[in-house]
């Protein structure tokens, strides 16, 4: 089975490697906002147009970024 592994020089690189330790959590924020605009735009009553441009500029931009599909 193949596998992969990582190595980071602390201090010098904690950012990156908080970064990826904590990966999946930001996945699962992207993850999170997507479906809260989605519900916005899908469910809301009456939602302001600033209220949707901002929902779908939202969800644009986690698409330009991740593939959230």
């Amino acid at each position: 089975m193949p596998k992969a592994s990582i190595t980071f020089e602390l201090p010098e690189e904690e950012r990156d490697h908080l970064l990826c330790v904590n990966a999946g959590k930001l996945a699962s924020a992207c993850w999170d906002a997507d479906q809260r605009c989605r519900t916005l735009l899908k469910y809301a009553e009456n939602p302001s147009r600033d209220a949707i441009a901002l929902a779908e500029d939202i969800r644009a931009i986690l698409r330009e970024v991740i593939d959230l599909a």
